[in-house]
């Protein structure tokens, strides 16, 4: 069957709603000119196909002609974008202060001087109520050009009013564009690259961080000032795997949401994101109770009832929902009980109806390829690990693939495919190599591997015990907990030396813990 062709028009028209295809309609047969136009046939046929299919396209609308499919497609984007636009000033605050600076714009046009500036005003004052700052600026410069041009009665207050009002907003920017760019960069080092390897690494980073963190007094920060500051500390501590520092700011990053209600609303995915760093800080510390409590609560704030819910805000609950669905089946062991989410997982991921990225479409893999090997289900975790490849996705977590990598060879190995583990191990080394450094868990490993067809079968066992021995004390060193984020092979070892599950351990160590 030949692959369905996506572009951007078919894509968007994919996202409608039902509501917004309706208005769409609606908004198209105002006039009574637009009702049969070659642009609104196009969209029926789109929404129809399901896809964009032009050999189809020109077939079943032959009224259209091939050189006029280009046009016919920037004119339909463009007025379905438009409609969208006036379905959303209501909800968006920031399409609604865009739209009062287009509204003064026509004002000042017209010579309207004093409308235009009660206009600007308000929407200057609604821009600053939300945060936008940027916004208010370019709305403090057109006000400024008016003064400048215009005698509107008041020139002296006003000029020293704007020019006070502008040096605020200006220093304000300055501050959020270092916090934010500061928090960018720190999360693009960690998808490239994940936690620190070594002191090295560390003190790197270190550098890196405080050479880029600009001053500030916490007292006077502003909402997303502060976001962003929790932010970079977030990646930080999570980088650097102090892990008790990583849930301190992922819960400031909450609490800020908590003492800003209404922001909840306003910037919801922000929201969203800062309870799932919350989760995977405590799932890294590895507090299972208050890792059930913060996913139950996540659970049920339910994006859904939320009033006019976005396509992206509702992508992103799903994408932590799922994400720590699988860490809750992970922390808890629920291995044996997993086959609903994981059939869940897998079709929401051949479709992937919210576009989510590679890298979260890697992580997610990698996950199910953990609790599928906690299953013992090995079939399966090879399958997914396939898709977790450095070939087709090089610019993603190293980390990750590493053990990806490391992962798929134990499988095999349990599943007695020893000369294919062999083989296996030269592509690793070939990966391997471009790394920089390999932790001592990684080596280990492989050491293990490589010396398996060697082992007498009797032995087995006292070789699993020395490997584990080896790994505990690797375990208790700073930089070389990483590994053990990614794989549970202690409890892989001790499960090969006791002829039981992973799972069956994991719920031992839990219940001891009780």
């Amino acid at each position: 069957m030949p692959k369905k062709s996506y572009d951007k028009l078919s894509l968007l028209i994919i996202s409608l709603t039902k509501a917004e295809k309706r208005s769409f309609r609606l908004y198209v047969n105002r006039s009574s000119d637009n009702g049969d136009s070659k642009f609104v046939q196009l969209f029926n046929q789109i929404e129809k196909d399901g896809n964009y299919n032009e050999e189809k396209i020109l077939k079943k609308l032959p009224q259209i002609k091939k050189r006029q499919l280009s046009n016919l497609k920037a004119n339909l984007f463009r007025q379905i974008l438009t409609c969208l636009r006036l379905l959303e000033r209501t909800k968006i605050t920031e399409i609604d202060v865009r739209e009062q600076i287009d509204f003064a714009k026509i004002l000042y046009e017209k010579g309207l001087y004093k409308s235009c500036l009660e206009l600007l005003d308000k929407a200057k004052k609604m821009a600053l109520s939300i945060n936008y700052e940027t916004l208010a600026l370019s709305i403090l410069y057109f006000e400024k050009r008016i003064e400048t041009q215009h005698v509107t009665g008041s020139m002296a207050i006003t000029a020293e009013k704007l020019a006070l009002q502008s040096n605020e907003i200006l220093e304000g920017i300055n501050l959020t564009n270092s916090l934010s760019n500061l928090s960018l960069l720190l999360y693009g080092r960690y998808l490239k690259h994940g936690y620190v390897k070594n002191e090295d690494d560390y003190l790197q980073l270190k550098v890196f961080f405080n050479k880029h963190l600009p001053e500030y007094e916490l007292d006077e920060l502003k909402f997303y000032q502060k976001l962003y500051l929790y932010q970079c500390y977030v990646w930080f501590y999570n980088m650097t795997q102090d892990f008790p520092l990583y849930y301190k700011y992922a819960n400031r990053w909450v609490n800020i949401f908590h003492n800003n209600e209404e922001l909840i609303v306003e910037s919801t995915p922000l929201f969203m994101k800062g309870i799932h760093n919350l989760m995977n800080a405590l799932f890294m510390s590895g507090k299972r109770e208050k890792y059930n409590e913060t996913f139950n609560y996540y659970k049920k704030y339910d994006i859904h009832k939320k009033t006019n819910a976005t396509r992206n805000e509702i992508s992103n609950y799903y994408l932590f929902f799922h994400i720590h669905n699988l860490n809750r089946l992970i922390i808890n062991g629920l291995y044996d009980n997993s086959a609903t989410e994981l059939e869940e997982i897998t079709n929401l991921l051949e479709k992937n109806p919210y576009n989510w990225d590679n890298s979260r479409i890697l992580a997610f893999y990698y996950k199910m390829a953990c609790v599928y090997f906690g299953d013992n289900d090995l079939n399966n975790c090879i399958d997914c690990l396939n898709k977790v490849t450095y070939k087709s996705m090089p610019a993603f977590r190293e980390d990750i693939q590493c053990f990806a990598s490391i992962l798929n060879l134990i499988a095999h190995f349990d599943l007695g495919n020893i000369a294919l583990v062999n083989y296996k191990l030269r592509s690793l080394y070939r990966f391997l190599s471009k790394m920089k450094d390999l932790e001592k868990v990684q080596l280990e490993i492989i050491k293990f591997l490589r010396r398996t067809p060697n082992m007498e079968a009797s032995k087995m066992k006292t070789e699993f015990k020395n490997l584990r021995d080896r790994l505990q004390i690797i375990g208790t060193e700073k930089y070389e907990k990483r590994p053990f984020l990614y794989l549970d092979i202690i409890s892989w070892l001790e499960a090969k030396i006791e002829d039981t599950t992973i799972g069956t351990i994991i719920k031992r160590k839990i219940n001891s813990d009780v």
